[in-house]
């Protein structure tokens, strides 16, 4: 037998006592893990409430439930409130500005005037020797041209 048939013997015995080394510590293992969950299993708990956070604490809290909820009703009913208002707005509007488009439509035919009568009413004004606005003055003053 040479020197390197014996190391190599020497290294296959450490090995195998490694690996039964090894296999007797992950069985330790294995059978600690297993006891360690079987006490747990059995051994009796308290289940502790989760603290709540901030915000929840204050929605907990009964008199802000009720106001919460005094709001969530009110925007329910105001939402729909303010909407129809505002579509009632503009449909009055629309109704005004169509009836003001009736009225301009309608009203060169009210203000037309025939030329006659338009040249009527400027002779009319040219004829006075007073305007009607200094009538009053003019009768004061005691001429007697009026007119």
């Amino acid at each position: 037998m040479s020197h390197q048939d014996n190391n190599q013997e020497i290294r296959e015995i450490e090995d195998e006592r490694l690996d039964e080394q090894l296999d007797a510590a992950l069985k330790n293992f294995r059978y600690s893990i297993h006891a360690w969950s079987e006490q747990e299993m059995v051994r009796a708990r308290t289940v502790r409430r989760a603290p709540l956070d901030g915000f929840w604490r204050v929605v907990a809290n009964p008199v802000m439930g009720w106001a919460l909820a005094a709001v969530l009703v009110a925007s329910g009913v105001g939402v729909p409130v303010a909407i129809n208002h505002q579509r009632q707005v503009v449909q009055a509007q629309r109704a005004a500005a169509v009836e003001q488009q009736k009225m301009l439509a309608a009203a060169p035919a009210e203000l037309a005037v025939d030329d006659e009568d338009l040249l009527k009413h400027v002779d009319s004004d040219i004829a006075q020797s007073t305007p009607d606005a200094m009538e009053p003055l003019a009768s004061m003053m005691g001429d007697g041209t009026s007119k």
